[in-house]
């Protein structure tokens, strides 16, 4: 009986010992590739055409200067498709929907004097961003909800804003329409 299990037994540590072989082979195999990957250049952007991308802005964390940190991601993008020769409205469109604490960014200078209670310098510090955002073909939405919440009137919120009946549903309504939907 024990010389049966005797080559049952070598197989299976043959196996076993095969086995681990493959194992740290791969292992190695990963390491070294992902260790090689960190020296390369940054991947560039490979899809530049046809993009469609919905951002949502509806956080009041900003940078110590009081710019909003989404805003500045939706500059950054912006920035890239530029820097890559992209045309807004051929290439791509970006819409930026505000909503939630977020709608305050979109406040003219005088209102987000008013109403912003966090500090700020004098005005809204977002606005030579979004200004330049829209010159470049980003469009920007405000939410109806979140005016009312918070106590803007459309005089308040800058003028190239649209102002939409929720800013949930405008995320709803463009993802359906194929944007795609970031909340940096």
């Amino acid at each position: 009986m024990r010389n049966n299990k005797r080559p049952i037994a070598l197989a299976l540590a043959g196996l076993l010992i095969l086995s681990l072989q493959g194992i740290s082979t791969t292992a190695f195999a990963e390491t070294s590739d992902s260790v090689a990957n960190n020296t390369k250049p940054p991947l560039q952007i490979t899809n530049q055409t046809g993009l469609k991308v919905a951002i949502q802005v509806n956080y009041a964390d900003t940078v110590p200067n009081g710019i909003s940190k989404q805003v500045l991601a939706a500059k950054n993008l912006y920035d890239q498709y530029t820097a890559l020769g992209m045309k807004p409205g051929k290439d791509y469109e970006i819409v930026m929907v505000f909503r939630g604490d977020g709608a305050q960014f979109l406040l003219t200078d005088e209102a987000y004097d008013q109403k912003v209670k966090q500090p700020h310098p004098k005005g809204n510090p977002n606005l030579a961003i979004l200004d330049a955002l829209n010159k470049g073909g980003v469009k920007m939405e405000e939410c109806a909800v979140a005016m009312k919440l918070k106590g803007y009137t459309p005089h308040d919120i800058l003028p190239y804003s649209r102002i939409v009946t929720s800013g949930i549903g405008a995320m709803v309504d463009l993802e359906k329409s194929g944007y795609l939907s970031i909340t940096p």
